[in-house]
């Protein structure tokens, strides 16, 4: 099976055995086997594919829900699911904050479609672009958790694009140098 790891993450969530990495597959192995899921693989999140995003997040925040006892399961799908929409913001018609306001509405009927829903990870879909967009009232800590989740994820994406463009860069120079000796 095709490794599948969270960014900066060195577990490989396709086949290692572990306690931790099969009690997340237990929760996800059905989302992650979905081809409306690997669909995201073609879609832009920054710097990265949104496939690899909703993994990041799903990963970190199972993580953490386990720690602060909150529900795993909830976080865990919710964090595959929140950005499960398929266009490019930067191609259609909506502005920025029309698909801030717009897209948690998308991914949440899609996630629909697609699997059984709980009132919690409903709420977390909807609401995880707090504090940029509400739907409405937040009613869970794991909305919370996962919008931070969210915020972090993209920070820890671009800083590890940038980290490979700097190696990259420096490799570059590295030969240019040598081979100017």
């Amino acid at each position: 099976m095709t490794p599948i790891k969270a960014t900066a993450s060195h577990k490989n969530l396709a086949s290692e055995d572990t306690h931790l990495v099969r009690e997340y597959r237990t929760l996800v192995d059905d989302l992650l086997a979905a081809p409306e899921f690997a669909q995201l693989a073609d879609c832009r999140h920054h710097k990265m594919n949104r496939r690899q995003h909703a993994l990041n997040v799903s990963w970190y925040a199972f993580l953490l829900a386990r720690r602060c006892r909150m529900d795993v399961a909830a976080c865990a799908r919710s964090g595959l699911l929140h950005d499960l929409y398929y266009y490019n913001f930067r191609d259609e018609d909506c502005g920025k904050s029309e698909h801030i306001k717009n897209h948690p509405r998308l991914a949440l009927e899609n996630a629909r479609a697609l699997t059984n829903l709980s009132s919690r990870e409903e709420d977390i879909i909807l609401n995880h672009m707090w504090p940029m967009s509400v739907e409405r009232r937040l009613h869970f800590k794991e909305t919370y958790l996962v919008a931070c989740i969210d915020k972090m994820c993209c920070l820890l994406e671009l800083f590890a694009v940038a980290w490979q463009g700097s190696k990259r860069g420096a490799r570059r120079v590295w030969q240019n140098l040598r081979g100017q000796n």
